[in-house]
């Protein structure tokens, strides 16, 4: 009976743990506080499979970025067909702005990370935890604000020192195009740190002079009859 006891309370503490692990968590009715809200954003999906349960977790974290990134689209879209008309270096630059913005979205989107997945054996239903550590996503942003920061100081003298018009001209259109994409940007960093980051340059000076030097254009539409 001796031997025996050691052994029924081995197997008793075996079955509680695992009972414990079959335990519902923390974050599956609310916020988790091994991933606190100022160092993690955090999404919960369910559903009766695993991969769509993690796949749902994951987009819960975009929908915080996905409003934004509407705008961003729409705002594009008009971009383009109302520039169409105008500069072709205004329309091909817009776009890769757009297109540089886009894919600082989508690497903080990959860093969302799924740290668990839990089964409720009662009713079979999958929930997954997706974090997104927001100290790599405030970097990666930050980063490339810098880089634009550093390409608006650069047009900036280009449009100041240009003594030819189309010079001028285009180098004011990048600086619009730039101070668009830094707008983004700078909205998704907020989401990140509350923050932001505060711009090297007078954005609403800039702005004016490379409006006015946009006013030295004169679109002349050459219509070709033919013979």
């Amino acid at each position: 009976m001796k031997k025996i006891l050691p052994i029924l309370i081995a197997l008793a503490c075996a079955a509680t743990a695992g009972a414990g692990s079959h335990a519902k968590p923390e974050w599956v009715d609310g916020a988790s506080m091994q991933f606190p809200h100022e160092h993690y954003l955090t999404g919960v999906g369910s559903a009766d499979d695993r991969a769509t349960a993690q796949e749902r977790a994951r987009g819960e974290i975009a929908k915080i970025f996905s409003s934004q990134m509407t705008v961003n689209s729409a705002s594009q879209a008009t971009e383009s067909t109302t520039q169409a008309s105008g500069s072709k270096d205004q329309n091909s630059f817009s776009q890769s702005v757009a297109l540089s913005v886009e894919n600082v979205s989508k690497k903080l989107l990959e860093g969302v990370e799924i740290h668990e997945t839990w089964q409720d054996e009662a009713s079979r239903v999958y929930y997954s935890l997706a974090i997104l550590d927001k100290s790599k996503a405030v970097s990666a942003v930050t980063d490339k604000i810098a880089d634009m920061d550093a390409q608006v100081k650069q047009y900036y003298a280009q449009m100041a020192q240009a003594t030819d018009k189309m010079p001028r001209v285009k180098a004011a259109m990048k600086l619009l195009a730039l101070f668009k994409a830094r707008k983004d940007l700078e909205a998704d960093l907020r989401v990140l740190d509350g923050k932001g980051m505060p711009n090297p340059v007078d954005e609403a000076a800039v702005k004016a002079t490379a409006a006015k030097t946009l006013e030295e254009i004169e679109i002349v539409v050459d219509i070709n009859q033919g013979a």
